[in-house]
């Protein structure tokens, strides 16, 4: 199969191109950098030009080339990103003015009613009352409640949640229709569904799930007595929760759900897109009960194809919950489950295996980079046990990837069923590699020993070798991390451009609605195609096929979202690990040089798994000369000794500092590991 995002051309903004609506991210030291919605280059945006406009704003703007890029102007304020602010009250002469914490706020804020009890050295919330309307005006912003003490962990964590817009907390309104929802299916709501019950349905997921939002079954087909049936044609079957028949437009849940967009994982909670009575119940695919779904069924043959695929709303009922841990057993024959479901495991294993063969030919990209994990005290989640490598063992990756793949299979398959019939689908895409940033990588590899042709970088295949390749050098690391910040960012669109590291011509997120809108309005698009196309679209009301126009809004909104939900997640890791090293404030650590920036460069420890810096200045004066950074970014060099370090350098280094208030950990150098 040719893939279709192999013959696809990189989209860039041309200067003088007209206006163009972007968010502004706006640096501490006055200037600015300015996002399109559209996914087009960022433009910088010059101290003194700002106007009123204030950090995550949405503006319109003129942009042109410079040496810097893209330069440009802002013409229109279009929205208003922020809506309230966090930090410390404080007394100015006779003036009661909030200190915000986020150092990108550079407007004076005045408190308009301090009443006579401003809590003072507090961290509170603060609404924002009235906008600068010119450059002299202030913000007016009147205090909400009080966070608590600064520099805790607590306060700092519900200031992430606050800055990211993440409420921790449903609206009573919300609440209260979760709690309306019947506690079993009903006669009424199995019409225009498929009867699955018959299929041995199971769930797999990590053993602390609370919510099952998705099940799977293999049939082998053919006359098993010609021969191993395992070798021949399967059909295999993904079911989802149907949130969409529970989650309906115009309803309080609903609202609330596209307000959020997504769940949110941080080391000590989850905050959930939809109520528990919801997520942990009704749309929970628990074993031994009745639970409503939508199936996407297809054959699978041994090279990896598949055909005959047929979407309905049905009704399963789940025969088994397994966890990832029990399931890596069993593959592993050290389990101790009955026959019956160790054989439907393997089943299963063959399965993904094809599929994952299939993916791979096509030349699926696999980044090799393990997230940090926070482990957190049983007893105290406030007390951090350690930070490790999120990556599993073998055994228990290989449970994970068994449902990873009919996952992705279900998702391609919902893709292809939008563009075939001509949708007004949310696509999960991922674009082409940036072409200069392939440059830049080739440049850095070539450095770190390894030649690379970044024209060969345009496709998936040449990306996947490419990284094959990678996995044998000394720094192979550091040249996955590279082709990582090379590779365009996913994101949501109604412009099917395909999913880059998937090898996938088309990609629908479909398989999560429990924690992602994007896949509750999948649900919703395919099911006003089934009744349109006389399939099982499940009991009346069925949704209403959205106009472009809507999808479109949507799509830009889950992106969004996406990236704050994100950005609060990584924050909070950040946060931790900050929390983590105050107690080790001078001892010493091994760690990587991960990457280098203006400040400094950034470093990996081994054990804590802790990101951190050993800032320009501290090493300048510590080394006692001025380094230099190569345009490359790959190697700093010492002006005067020639002293060099470089990406992927091991190294011994010292805690310095630890700040909760920043999410930073400042290391001194010592010195370098010898091989």
């Amino acid at each position: 199969m040719v893939c279709a995002v192999s013959k696809r051309e990189n989209k860039t903004r041309s200067a003088g191109d007209g206006p163009v609506v972007a968010k502004l991210t706006v640096n501490p030291a006055g200037f600015a950098f300015a996002e399109p919605l559209d996914g087009g280059d960022s433009v910088y945006i010059p101290r003194g030009r700002l106007g009123v406009a204030l950090d995550g704003d949405e503006v319109t703007i003129l942009s042109w080339a410079s040496d810097k890029g893209f330069e440009g102007e802002i013409v229109e304020l279009v929205r208003r990103g922020r809506t309230r602010l966090t930090g410390v009250p404080r007394l100015m002469g006779r003036t009661w003015v909030l200190e915000p914490d986020d150092p990108r706020v550079l407007w004076r804020a005045e408190l308009t009613t301090p009443g006579q009890d401003v809590p003072e050295g507090m961290v509170v919330v603060a609404a924002i009352e009235h906008y600068p309307s010119d450059t002299r005006d202030p913000l007016l912003v009147r205090v909400e409640r009080v966070l608590g003490p600064p520099d805790t962990l607590n306060t700092e964590q519900l200031k992430i949640l606050i800055e990211r817009g993440i409420n921790p907390e449903f609206p009573e309104a919300v609440l209260a229709e979760a709690q309306g929802v019947a506690t079993a299916v009903q006669p009424e709501e199995l019409v225009g569904r498929d009867d699955l019950r018959g299929l041995d349905f199971m769930t797999i997921d990590p053993v602390d799930a609370r919510d099952f939002d998705d099940a799977v079954c293999v049939e082998l087909l053919g006359d098993s007595s010609l021969g191993d049936s395992s070798l021949g044609d399967m059909r295999i079957h993904i079911a989802v929760a149907d949130v969409s028949h529970y989650v309906r437009e115009g309803t309080a849940i609903d609202a609330e759900a596209a307000l959020r967009c997504f769940s949110a994982y941080l080391p000590d909670r989850a905050i959930p897109m939809l109520p528990h009575a919801l997520s942990s119940h009704m749309c929970s695919l628990v074993p031994d009960q009745d639970r409503l779904a939508m199936v996407i069924s297809m054959r699978l043959d041994p090279a990896g194809e598949t055909t005959e695929v047929k979407l309905r709303a049905a009704v399963i009922h789940s025969r088994k919950r397994l966890s990832y841990e029990q399931v890596a057993a069993e593959l592993d024959g050290a389990g101790k489950l009955d026959e019956e479901i160790v054989g439907r495991i393997k089943m299963l294993r063959r399965a993904a295996d094809r599929l994952r063969a299939m993916r791979l030919r096509r030349g699926a990209v696999e980044l090799n980079l393990p997230e940090t994990k926070i482990l957190l005290d049983e007893d105290d989640p406030s007390r951090i046990r350690d930070i490790v490598p999120s990556r599993a063992s073998e055994s228990v990756a290989r449970a994970y990837n068994l449902i990873e793949e009919l996952m992705l299979a279900a998702n391609e398959a919902n893709g292809q069923i939008a563009v075939e019939h001509r949708l007004p689908m949310v696509f999960r895409v991922h674009d082409l590699p940036d072409t200069d940033k392939l440059t830049l990588l080739a440049e850095a590899a070539a450095v770190l020993g390894m030649k690379v042709d970044p024209e060969k970088l345009t496709t998936p295949r040449g990306v996947q070798k490419f990284l094959a390749l990678a996995e044998s050098q000394p720094r192979g690391t550091a040249l996955h991390m590279f082709m990582l910040r090379a590779m365009a960012q996913a994101a949501y669109s109604c412009d099917n451009v395909g999913h880059f590291a998937l090898a996938s011509p088309a990609y629908v997120h479909f398989t999560s609605p429990i924690r992602r809108y994007p896949d509750l309005v999948a649900h919703r698009v395919l099911k006003a195609h089934l009744a349109r196309t006389g399939g099982q679209a499940g009991p009346e009301p069925v949704p209403g096929m959205p106009a472009l126009e809507v999808s479109q809004a949507q799509a830009a909104r889950s992106s969004s979202r996406e990236r704050a939900t994100a950005d609060a997640e990584r924050d909070s890791k950040a946060l931790f690990a900050a929390a983590y090293m105050r107690d080790r404030l001078g001892d010493r650590f091994e760690a990587t040089i991960t990457g280098f920036g203006s400040a400094g460069m950034y470093i990996l420890l081994d054990r804590p798994f802790v990101d951190g810096m050993i800032r320009l200045g501290a090493l300048e004066r510590e080394r006692g000369e001025l380094y230099e950074l190569e345009d490359n970014h790959v190697r700093l060099v010492g002006k005067r000794s020639g002293h060099v370090l470089m990406v992927g350098d091991r190294l011994v280094v010292e805690a310095l500092d630890a700040s909760l208030q920043r999410r930073k950990v400042d290391f001194a150098y010592i010195s370098k590991l010898t091989a």
